[in-house]
């Protein structure tokens, strides 16, 4: 049955107040890129040890259905990286050219390390600007709005784990001069950042003292909060928060949900795995495994509304680099992989629009699947009135250029529910002329021009 949506307003702003509104604006219409509430993207991880072409190839033939392919992918980019940037670079290229051409949300996690942690380094000195502004211009060649972890897990400590460990305080300058860089190449409202932390790491995400805050960069530069999850006393509904008066790894997710939630952030939980599971195909075992690992998993993220997206990461984990880790692929066990596919049937989870591919193929989607409608009156003087509706509920950008590109009206990046939509569109002091109103989907895109006449 299609549904009627309140007409939204927004007015035409001129471009000298676009970045400074921006704040405001992600108060009032949530974080980029964040869907209706009880909604959560499912997603999944490239990760850089799996083993041939194709790293997701295992996870997608357990899914064996194109209508709960995973509607985020995420990308890990290290800077310096152990063997330089040439390579990551060609890699993130084929990844946003695939991102294109398939139709997922990107999530880029940068990392920063060589053999130690180089944030401080970035945060006072330009060493390693060319290789970020390199990301920037892949980002914006690509020219959709993305997820951009920064810094992964911030302050975890001790060798392999970010490069040794980031430095407090300097984090926090690292993260906003690149958040900054983005902005100066006016991609602050296509990028929706992610803060991630790890429930293992210490609990003092949430430090300012004299100095400063130690690990937080603000509201100004966080969009959405990250948490990333593979022991199950991490997230167990039955598990404890606290043990003879000490905060445990449980305690420590539920602490920094709260924060995410009192600033009214949306969380990414970008990095999860069943972690020591050794996922086998024994029957008995692939239920207790789902058992004991995945429906304590799917609770945590029905008891926390916050949480509106995660990623799995399918891997063998190299007992060299994560002893003890084990088997989390899903394809090992066909009974979990039913059950798997049974619970990402549900609706909750936003996955790519049926129709489109797991390969570099270009999907084909039906124009329909967007109709945008003549705005009325056109010519119009003052005010005018757009109408839209969409087949099916997905994530779309509604904006308005003038005819030279550039933005006129604060875009309105959100999921939209299946059905009919409006917008009320006021002229302000804009001159008269033609103006490009455009509606765009991960795999549609529709146009018309209207005409305001003083």
């Amino acid at each position: 049955m299609t549904k009627t949506r309140t007409a939204a307003t927004l007015l035409f702003l001129l471009p000298i107040l676009f970045l400074a509104q921006h704040a405001a604006a992600q108060n009032t219409r949530g974080a980029l890129l964040e869907p209706a509430d009880g909604r959560i993207y499912h997603g999944v991880q490239h990760m850089t040890f799996a083993t041939g072409p194709d790293p997701i190839a295992g996870y997608l033939s357990a899914l064996n259905d194109n209508t709960i392919q995973p509607a985020v992918q995420g990308f890990f980019f290290s800077i310096p990286g152990t063997r330089g940037p040439a390579l990551g670079l060609r890699q993130m290229a084929t990844f946003f050219k695939s991102a294109d051409s398939i139709g997922f949300i990107p999530e880029i996690s940068l990392f920063f390390v060589s053999d130690v942690a180089v944030d401080s380094v970035i945060a006072v000195s330009d060493q390693y600007d060319w290789i970020i502004d390199s990301v920037i211009t892949l980002s914006k060649a690509y020219g959709r709005a993305m997820l951009l972890r920064i810094g992964g897990e911030f302050n975890g400590a001790g060798p392999g784990w970010n490069g040794g460990g980031y430095h407090p305080y300097l984090y926090v300058t690292m993260f906003r001069k690149i958040v900054d860089r983005f902005a100066a190449r006016g991609l602050r409202d296509s990028i929706a950042t992610i803060w991630c932390y790890y429930p293992s790491a210490a609990n003092d995400f949430d430090s300012v003292d004299t100095r400063g805050a130690r690990w937080y960069p603000g509201d100004e530069y966080v969009d959405w909060f990250g948490l990333d999850l593979f022991d199950v006393q991490d997230f167990d509904p039955a598990a404890p928060e606290y043990q003879r008066g000490v905060i445990t790894r449980k305690g420590k997710s539920e602490r920094f949900l709260a924060m995410a939630r009192s600033k009214g952030r949306p969380v990414y939980m970008s990095e999860t795995s069943a972690k020591g599971i050794n996922i086998s195909a024994d029957p008995t075992d692939s239920q207790n495994d789902w058992n004991g690992w995945f429906v304590k998993f799917w609770q945590f993220m029905t008891d926390h509304r916050e949480i509106k997206g995660f990623s799995y990461i399918d891997a063998l984990w190299p007992d060299r680099a994560y002893p003890g880790w084990g088997d989390a692929r899903i394809e090992n066990s066909p009974v979990l992989s039913a059950l798997y596919r049974e619970e990402m049937h549900k609706p909750r989870y936003i996955h790519l629009p049926s129709g489109t591919t797991g390969s570099d193929d270009t999907p084909v989607v039906p124009a329909h699947t967007l109709v945008l409608e003549q705005n009325t009156p056109n010519p119009f003087r003052d005010v005018t009135t757009v109408r839209f509706s969409i087949a099916a509920g997905t994530r779309a950008e509604f904006a308005v250029h003038d005819m030279l590109g550039r933005r006129l009206v604060l875009p309105v990046q959100k999921y939209f529910e299946e059905g009919a939509h409006s917008v009320r569109l006021h002229a302000a002091d804009l001159p008269s002329g033609l103006y490009v109103v455009s509606l765009r989907s991960d795999v549609a895109s529709v146009q018309r021009t209207m005409l305001l006449s003083r």
